[in-house]
């Protein structure tokens, strides 16, 4: 056993309080009824200065309330020793809508533990699955944050029943303990779904995504806008209305030909995107009615500005004429624009990112991707320097209140039992 807090072990010098009382407390002279005094002689008393222990039991159980109540504020706490399972099976919810898998867990369960492939690894139980879990854990898992956590679950070895999918892997591939055997639920699902569509004067562009053979693809289809019954367009499907292409410019340094170049470059995606283009001068009651994008050629402080912003800072190491910055809606353009490296690097394909044409689409893409990987890809890297058991501890805290209300009962009824 130890504590939590054992300073408050000293406060068990307090049992000294409730003995000096008892010491000192004389116990009460004994009455005798006479019936006269005229022959009973006077004497001198003599006073007992011995001390002597008064209701001694009363003192034993005060004690034992003062202890109880030192050792509840240094919290003790039982440590015991464990070793790891051996073997532990973790699955993908997902997965359990697979009536062959469900009963092949009901088979495993007898002899093994089986925990669901979630938040906290719940332990799996058919009858009571989505109350124990809640909806969301049936949402594909983030597979590498979550073997993070597999020492948790205290087994030497583990086997998981996973559908692998792309998506679910993200960050760096973590290193962990335990030897894990990956089994992919290889899907050969194919899913095509619209997740976007674009309104124009009479007619509509929708963005499929289509994933076939565990390979992903878009395509574009233009229908009538009479026609769109045709189709399957749920109330989920992103619109996308044809908005103009507004860019504000501010040029002071007043290179050659930079506000030229761009304003042709913007010209063009506007016919191939088929989206109207308006410039403007850059001022501050126009930033706020028509926010747009700013291209801002100038070695002055960045104005409040609420969009997409465009910075001249030349860089010799850049990969590409435009690229990102710390901030996330501010670019930067790398080097001076010159008809060479327009052509050359595609100036207009580099400033699509500024006009942000999907902005919504990733999260889209998410909801229906179901390609999967190789379970090479998916294993987290093995440390062999893994534990064989683990360190249990029970909190003895509620069993010593448990404790104290029991003797602090029999001690108020002691104590009254006394005063009567």
């Amino acid at each position: 056993m130890s504590f939590v807090n054992p300073t408050y072990l000293w406060s068990l010098l307090g049992l000294l309080v409730p003995i000096a009382i008892h010491l000192w407390n004389r116990s009460e002279g004994k009455t005798i009824k006479v019936g006269s005094i005229r022959l009973i002689k006077e004497s001198q008393t003599s006073k007992s200065s011995r001390l002597q222990f008064n209701e001694f039991f009363l003192l034993i159980l005060r004690l034992i309330l003062i202890s109880l109540v030192c050792f509840i504020l240094a919290s003790p706490v039982s440590i015991a020793k464990r070793s790891n399972l051996k073997i532990a099976y973790v699955v993908e919810p997902s997965l359990l809508k697979l009536k062959s898998l469900r009963e092949a867990l009901d088979s495993i369960m007898d002899k093994n533990e089986v925990y669901l492939f979630a938040e906290n690894f719940p332990e799996y139980d058919n009858e009571n699955l989505v109350s124990n879990i809640g909806e969301r854990a049936f949402e594909n898992p983030q597979y590498w944050q979550l073997a993070q956590q597999f020492f948790k679950l205290h087994s030497d070895s583990l086997v998981v029943f996973s559908k692998a999918r792309l998506n679910g892997i993200n960050g760096k591939r973590p290193e962990i303990a335990q030897k894990v055997n990956w089994i992919v639920i290889d899907s050969t699902e194919s899913t095509s779904e619209i997740i976007e569509m674009t309104s124009f004067k009479d007619s509509l562009e929708l963005l499929e995504f289509n994933i076939q053979q565990n390979l992903g693809r878009f395509s574009k289809i233009r229908i009538a806008a009479i026609d769109s019954t045709n189709y399957h367009i749920t109330k989920n499907v992103l619109r996308h209305e044809l908005d103009t292409i507004r860019v504000q410019f501010y040029d002071d340094l007043m290179i050659e030909a930079q506000v030229k170049y761009l304003k042709t470059s913007f010209t063009a995606l506007g016919k191939y995107l088929k989206r109207p283009v308006v410039f403007n001068d850059f001022e501050i009651e126009n930033s706020v009615r028509n926010p747009g994008i700013l291209i801002w050629l100038s070695a002055k402080e960045l104005p409040e500005f609420s969009n997409t912003i465009l910075i001249f800072k030349p860089d010799a190491y850049a990969e590409k004429l435009i690229e990102k910055t710390e901030k996330p809606s501010v670019f930067k353009l790398t080097d001076t624009l010159h008809r060479k490296n327009i052509l050359e690097e595609h100036l207009a394909e580099n400033l699509l990112p500024l006009i942000g044409l999907h902005p919504k689409i990733d999260s889209k893409i998410t909801e229906f991707d179901i390609r999967n990987i190789d379970k090479e890809l998916l294993a987290p890297v093995f440390n062999s320097q893994s534990k064989k058991s683990y360190i249990v501890r029970l909190d003895l805290t509620p069993w010593l209140w448990l404790a104290f209300l029991l003797f602090f009962s029999i001690e108020r009824i002691v104590s009254k039992h006394r005063e009567q």
